[in-house]
């Protein structure tokens, strides 16, 4: 399937949307000829080297080096890729960003009033604002998992809330994937060699932390093992947010984080403790029959 652009950017955030496809299969997102080509050979940034990225074009994604799966993030904002990870990266998401809210129930899963700002990291590529989107198209994934890679939405830290959709343009209405307003977080399917971009929406200006895991099964070398990583995606929206205070945030895992399901957000321990306590109870059910049978007798 072709992939067909809005050229018209207006101030209303329909007017940013691209042509893609969702299908679902269980849950399958993908798009059509964004047509790439991702090297065996490419720069991976030294762990520890910051970036801020205001503008350009990033992929989220995995490589497999030396055994071990990595979630990095693939700049190709400047003249030759950079595989970065994460906890380095900024993606400064200014005023530029901001559009409004159409009067449309279809969007009512960003968690904003119809005709309020919000802030957008668009599926079409926009001067001076980050190109957002992921890809399965690493040699190195390519070679050691089978089919592809489930992505799946751990959670989000921040004011306000956040969603990521796609949308076909026209007259077709948007394609959720995730959305804190809505508790919409399944996980979805990338086949591999694709290349995706989707629309990343921001209800209120501040810091915000998106966490994101990717895994698969794997294949060739990674035969009979799990290939998957995770990491915490930042963003700094609006102009009055302070870039330097989004590179020192840290995702706290203690804290609440909008979003993620419930299963995620219970830490294994009370899981135990609540098998445990059924198990006790089961035991004194069992102990209060056996006695009545016992006196009956």
């Amino acid at each position: 399937m072709s992939n067909r652009t809005i050229h018209t950017l207006g101030t209303s955030l329909a007017a940013t949307l691209t042509a893609a496809a969702l299908a679902f299969a269980p849950v399958t997102a993908w798009a059509g000829d964004l047509a790439q080509v991702v090297s065996a050979d490419e720069e991976v940034a030294a762990p520890g080297t910051e970036a801020t990225i205001d503008h350009g074009h990033v992929d989220l994604g995995l490589l497999l080096v030396d055994g071990q799966a990595q979630f990095l993030a693939r700049d190709d904002s400047a003249a030759t890729p950079v595989w970065r990870d994460p906890a380095d990266v900024v993606f400064d998401v200014g005023d530029n960003a901001r559009l409004t809210l159409p009067q449309d129930k279809a969007f009512s899963f960003v968690g904003a009033e119809p005709g309020s700002q919000v802030w957008v990291v668009p599926q079409t590529e926009q001067a001076d604002v980050p190109w957002l989107g992921w890809n399965t198209q690493a040699p190195s994934l390519t070679d050691n998992v089978d089919r592809g890679l489930t992505m799946e939405f751990l959670g989000h830290q921040g004011p306000g809330e956040f969603s990521l959709f796609l949308q076909n343009g026209g007259f077709e209405e948007p394609q959720l994937l995730w959305s804190t307003a809505t508790g919409a977080t399944d996980g979805f399917w990338v086949d591999l060699g694709t290349h995706t971009h989707a629309n990343w929406v921001f209800s209120e200006p501040g810091i915000h932390q998106v966490r994101v895991r990717m895994s698969g099964q794997g294949a060739g070398e990674s035969a009979g093992s799990d290939v998957a990583a995770e990491a915490t995606l930042t963003f700094a929206v609006g102009a009055g947010t302070d870039v330097a205070q989004a590179h020192a945030a840290q995702w706290d895992p203690r804290a609440e984080s909008s979003g993620a399901s419930a299963g995620a957000a219970v830490p294994v321990w009370v899981w135990a403790l609540a098998g445990a306590g059924l198990l006790v109870l089961v035991g004194a059910v069992f102990a209060v029959l056996r006695a009545k049978g016992g006196r009956r007798g």
